[in-house]
């Protein structure tokens, strides 16, 4: 196997499994709140409850989203003392993020829609926190302590759907729903973060470069960040809340596959950070269509299981079958993201500043004209376009590193 793929199967499987067992843990946490959302809330109830996070998740952006890869590439150069400078750092910018909540709030209270104005006066306070709380874990990355990481993301996944699926039984009250969703989350990040970093001994090293790094990449990537919520805002305005629902529930399987490929890029990053980018150029394409191999027959699998998973799990959703179907076609090529990620290990802010820019004006050409025509199919073949367009750019990028 290692031969095949050539990567360092002793580091997969150490590592991996730790990160493997903590995804699966992640995973199954989400399939139970996938199906408390999918049988407990109205269609209209949750596909207002995606809209509102899906523009939280924009304002969210401005708490520098993208510092997790400046820390781990840090930490891995031994910058080990991050932690208090990143959090007074992200929570601070946070704020603006708070601002635009809090404006879009009295946006909607002046056209008399109480329940948006208030839902995001909670995200305006939640805003600076939620990224924010879980800046430990990348600490943990960079050390490639994933045992830790693993074990103390377990628990915050474990306590915090507890907690929003007991709320959804019991309510839907919107706002709360939405204090359920943020609340333990926010609490258990920063319980937890010191008392995770405090099982390692590490240096008092600091480097300021580290931060303006990670800023450099949260404001290169904030826009490519920002359109990724663009289909879900654009389907709630022209196609309304409960086409909304049935798109989210559509692309919720497909998720999950999908953060358990994102195990190998996120055990990668340290190690990319150590390889020259002669010898990244000789070797990661090679591992790159190996990896292809695997994924399109994971995806094919998904395939055959996608109807049988709606017919039992989520009758309600049986109209969101075909198009889960067709989101997961773009999971066939996800191993091209470890190219990105080459790039942020070696500080090529350049390249992926035209990438993110040329990527979200074609994405914000496009997606409101799909959606417009061709409604919800309109967005997943949108999403699809855009997967190989955005790879292909990636890799030209990567030819002229």
């Amino acid at each position: 196997m290692g031969r095949f793929f050539k990567v360092d199967i002793r580091y997969v499987i150490t590592q991996g499994s730790w990160l493997l067992s903590g995804q699966a843990v992640s995973n199954l946490a989400s399939f139970f709140l996938v199906i408390a959302f999918g049988n407990l809330l109205p269609k209209e109830t949750y596909g207002t409850y995606k809209y509102i996070l899906s523009i939280s998740g924009i304002f969210m952006l401005a708490s520098l989203s993208d510092m997790s890869t400046a820390i781990i590439k840090g930490v891995a150069d031994g910058y080990e003392n991050m932690y208090k400078e990143t959090i007074k750092t992200e929570i601070k910018w946070g704020l603006f993020g708070s601002l635009g909540s809090l404006l879009t709030s009295g946006y909607y209270f002046y056209h008399d829609n109480t329940l948006f104005g208030y839902a995001f006066i909670v995200t305006a306070i939640m805003i600076p926190f939620f990224d924010t709380s879980n800046t430990y874990s990348y600490i943990l990355a960079g050390k490639k302590r994933f045992d830790i990481q693993s074990g103390f993301n377990i628990a915050a996944r474990i306590v915090s759907a507890l907690v929003l699926i007991v709320t959804v039984f019991f309510t839907k009250n919107i706002l709360l729903i939405l204090l359920a969703y943020y609340l333990p989350y926010i609490f258990i990040g920063f319980v937890i973060g010191p008392i995770a970093l405090s099982k390692l001994s590490l240096n008092d090293k600091y480097d300021p470069n580290i931060i303006t790094y990670g800023k450099h990449l949260s404001f290169l990537s904030a826009l490519s960040f920002g359109i990724s919520y663009l289909d879900s805002i654009i389907v709630f305005h022209f196609l309304g809340p409960v086409q909304l629902a049935i798109y989210s529930i559509a692309g919720a399987p497909a998720a999950r596959v999908q953060s358990l490929f994102s195990i190998i890029p996120e055990m990668a990053l340290p190690k990319l950070a150590e390889r020259t980018t002669e010898e990244l150029k000789a070797t990661v394409l090679q591992k790159i269509f190996r990896a292809m191999i695997l994924a399109f027959i994971i995806v094919g699998c998904y395939m055959l299981i996608v109807p049988f998973f709606f017919n039992f799990f989520l009758p309600k959703y049986t109209d969101s079958i075909p198009y889960a179907m067709l989101i997961a076609i773009p999971l066939i090529w996800y191993p091209f993201v470890i190219i990105s990620r080459i790039l942020s290990a070696k500080g090529a802010t350049k390249f992926l500043y035209k990438y993110n820019i040329i990527g979200s004006i074609v994405q914000l050409s496009l997606m409101p004209l799909m959606i417009y025509y061709f409604g919800l199919m309109g967005a997943v073949l949108g999403r699809i376009i855009m997967s190989i367009f955005g790879n292909s750019l990636m890799f030209y990028f990567f030819k002229k590193l």
